[in-house]
């Protein structure tokens, strides 16, 4: 970690924290459905911007356009050789809407959705398990099938999704990677007897879905408090929509967000803070925080230092440490996480390696409002969280009652949203009061040693980066060599404090997208499973490929050698003439 971060001030801060104001806020939020697009959630929205106003925050309650997806309705009709109706199902947002008669076709049973061969399912209906995700739908929609009827994985609850790949509201260049293919999912009962006709021989069936897709205007509540000493910000982000009333998802985290700009407005930060309460997040794909960075990018990536994001604060039973952080604030939030928190930090180190949206690694995935990658902005994202696949934690830790309509009140433990309340708090105060920021870009350079590794070694040496691995020694040394004038002299010199976030935010411009993001700085990456230096990871697809689809592969590593190898040198330029200029 860095020497000049202040980590004591955050005590005096955290002393503020009010438990009954946050219960205030819940109270407010209790009964409203805040489904995008809806009076409820206009009103959780100006509730936002009245109670930040009130706290001396700026606040403005901002609009847009945005397309959304909500799912009404869906029913399951086998028809042979055995009729039950299966009207226990929903569908979900951005799946096809049928027509009114359905669509028919046999069952098929699909237990691997990435084994299917193109048109594999031609006239017929996959039967699968699992949370319902792009990837599921897109492969079943790639083999040609009519329609996909989907298990729930937790007993007795059907839990709402979204399965557009497409990031926030598509552009010219990605609407038609919407998808076409009518979902229903089932619940566990449903299921095994489906299930069981199945393994009996063959099943007919009927499925109807209602989806209304649609453009809307929304609301997007955001506060921002001014820093003493720096126009530079950090944003500090939740979601205000929800499925159904939402009340840990994700009224909590409204809750704790209003807290936190009430605390921090009592006694102004050296760095600014934003604070985003995003809507479309659950109907639209993160349409509102990818808006808002679109609309934002070129003040986020000249002055935007950091994103936090609030999810699924508050559970009733949470009792374990979750989170997730890009390399160069790891540091700086494990001892947040360690010395504010007493819990422990994800017991046995499972990670929830089976969560798919989080994808078993301590970096971001495609989830959570992640739409600042492109604009340079470190992420974290941490809170308490239930044990995930357990029958109380439900499918991602969230609580059995996630993306369901028991999502209420009686749900919410407010000591545990304190006890969050009191890491964000600390994650802010020492990103935004101290002389210069705590994010230590050594760190993420050795990401990309890690990344070529893994590449290397899938591989089997049919690659190899020596060049790559040139640039990231040098970018290592530049920076290791930028810390130590700013470990040396930022505490005590106003000059060199200006000068190391000047190149702090220059290095995260250059690393956070060469890290992260295979498209440019100015999109945002689709919502699949991701993995770092995405654009070289088919280098590990090279042992299987041969002629023309090798060849293909060798063009796009080509290109992405020059993507890294330019990124790098640029991180170290910059941390060099930093050197050159304030190192003695």
């Amino acid at each position: 970690m860095l020497e000049p971060v202040d980590r004591a001030i955050e005590a005096q801060l955290l002393d503020r924290i009010d438990p009954e104001r946050m219960d205030e806020h819940l109270d407010a939020f209790e009964g409203l459905k805040r489904h995008s697009g809806t009076e409820d959630e206009w009103t959780a929205s100006e509730y936002v911007v009245d109670t930040l106003a009130e706290s001396g925050v700026e606040a403005e309650l901002l609009e847009y356009e945005a397309y959304i997806s909500e799912p009404v309705d869906a029913v399951v009709e086998v028809t042979a050789p055995t009729q039950r109706t299966i009207d226990e199902a929903i569908t979900t947002a951005f799946s096809a809407a049928t027509p009114p008669s359905g669509v028919h076709g046999e069952v098929v049973r699909v237990e691997d959705l990435e084994s299917l061969e193109p048109g594999s399912l031609a006239g017929k209906i996959a039967f699968a398990t699992g949370l319902p995700r792009p990837e599921m739908v897109l492969a079943a929609e790639a083999a040609e099938a009519e329609a996909m009827i989907v298990e729930s994985v937790t007993e007795g609850q059907l839990h709402e999704m979204i399965v557009t790949p497409i990031w926030g509201t598509p552009s010219v260049d990605d609407v038609d990677q919407l998808p076409d293919l009518p979902v229903a999912e089932i619940t566990t009962v449903d299921a095994a007897w489906l299930r069981d006709r199945c393994e009996q021989g063959p099943v007919e069936a009927s499925v109807t879905t209602e989806v209304t897709t649609e453009l809307a205007t929304l609301p997007c509540p955001v506060g921002y408090l001014p820093g003493t000493d720096s126009d530079r910000y950090m944003v500090v982000g939740n979601h205000v929509d929800s499925w159904y009333e939402g009340l840990t998802d994700n009224a909590t985290a409204m809750a704790a967000t209003l807290e936190m700009a009430r605390v921090f407005a009592e006694d102004r930060p050296k760095r600014g803070l934003l604070f985003g309460f995003w809507s479309a997040h659950s109907f639209g794909r993160f349409a509102g925080s990818s808006w808002y960075a679109d609309t934002h990018w070129i003040d986020l990536r000249e002055n935007g230092v950091a994103y936090l994001h609030l999810d699924l604060n508050g559970l009733r039973g949470a009792d374990s440490l979750w989170y997730q952080h890009m390399a160069e604030l790891e540091a700086e939030q494990l001892d947040v996480l360690e010395t504010v928190s007493e819990l422990p930090l994800d017991p046995d180190g499972e990670k929830a390696e089976d969560v798919p949206m989080w994808e078993g690694s301590d970096r971001p995935g495609r989830a959570a409002d992640q739409s600042f990658w492109g604009a340079g902005l470190c992420s974290l994202f941490s809170g308490i969280r239930l044990e995930a696949g357990t029958q109380e934690g439900g499918p991602i830790g969230g609580g059995w009652w996630w993306h369901t309509p028991e999502d209420t009140r009686d749900k919410v433990d407010l000591d545990v949203l304190r006890q969050e309340t009191e890491l964000y708090v600390a994650l802010a105060s020492r990103i935004c009061n101290s002389p210069v920021l705590p994010h230590d870009y050594a760190a993420t350079v050795a990401d990309f040693e890690t990344a070529l590794d893994q590449i290397e070694a899938a591989a089997e040496g049919a690659v190899s980066f020596e060049d790559e691995r040139e640039a990231i020694a040098r970018a290592s040394a530049a920076v290791a060599d930028a810390n130590a004038v700013i470990d040396e002299q930022a505490a005590d010199d106003p000059a060199v404090a200006a000068a190391a976030e000047d190149l702090q935010v220059s290095l995260g411009n250059e690393l956070v997208p060469a890290l992260y993001m295979e498209r440019q700085d100015y999109e945002h990456e689709p919502a699949f499973s991701h993995r770092l230096l995405p654009y070289l990871r088919v280098a590990e697809e090279l042992p299987s490929l041969t002629g023309r689809d090798r060849r293909f592969a060798e063009t796009k590593i080509g290109r992405g050698r020059s993507k890294l190898v330019h990124r790098l040198d640029r991180a170290a330029d910059k941390a060099a003439s930093f050197v050159d200029a304030y190192g003695q």
